[in-house]
């Protein structure tokens, strides 16, 4: 992967749990780190019925300099509002680069 590769600017975000002033849990999303350049290419995909709706399942390897602070709990938020879910991140390495593996899930 070259640098000129990296065309998409991207953002992590970590989910965080707070309590609401009714006692119920409320689930929020905030960035993680400030926003990458990265290269985002879907490997595959594939369609399919769940509870009578038809919906899609498509999976992306993403490519991006090397990050620490990000796992597999956190999400994506691409360029053009599309949600991944992270479904593999490295192990850090000293290598320059890294390759996560994400998929959307659309209902």
């Amino acid at each position: 992967m070259q640098p000129g590769d990296l065309n998409e600017l991207i953002e992590f975000q970590r989910v965080s749990n707070t309590t609401n002033a009714g006692g119920g849990t409320v689930e929020s999303w905030a960035a993680v780190g400030a926003k990458s350049w990265a290269k985002v290419m879907a490997i595959s995909g594939r369609e399919m019925v769940r509870a009578g709706q038809v919906g899609s399942n498509t999976i992306y390897e993403i490519g991006l300099y090397q990050r620490t602070d990000i796992d597999e709990s956190d999400r994506i938020v691409r360029a053009n509002g599309d949600v991944l879910r992270i479904r593999s991140a490295p192990t850090h390495t000293s290598a320059a680069f890294m390759t996560i593996t994400a998929e959307k899930v659309t209902p």
